[in-house]
């Protein structure tokens, strides 16, 4: 065995790993906790995850980050709480301003063409 001999060791090239691909992210924050949503409209959200911080008849302020392939953009608004069912809870907005109204019905008609697609 020559001094050198460890110059001598082959190894493979590695292709480069591909990066993870981006997850989409649609939650409503309140309080410091965050909630997927499972829909969203012009009228209100529905999201799921919901651990009972908050009441029906209560007003809440929420962020909404909404980040998928339908769309992407944030906002924060009041909102009231209109239902509470397990595990999810409904609210409707207290006032949108017009920008994010058309923000979220052109992002709630990419969805609609988007699962269309998906069930053919």
């Amino acid at each position: 065995m020559g001094l050198f001999d460890f110059l001598k060791v082959t190894v493979k090239d590695r292709k480069p790993a591909k990066p993870a691909g981006r997850m989409a992210v649609s939650v409503v924050e309140c309080d410091g906790k965050s909630f997927p949503i499972v829909s969203l409209t012009p009228k209100g959200f529905v999201a799921r995850g919901f651990d009972g911080s908050l009441i029906v008849g209560q007003n809440a302020r929420v962020s909404v980050r909404v980040d998928d392939p339908a769309g992407k953009f944030t906002f924060a608004a009041t909102v009231a709480v209109v239902e509470v069912k397990g595990p999810t809870f409904g609210a409707t907005w207290a006032l949108l301003p017009p920008e994010v109204e058309g923000a979220i019905r052109h992002y709630a008609q990419n969805r609609k063409q988007q699962d269309a697609k998906s069930t053919r």
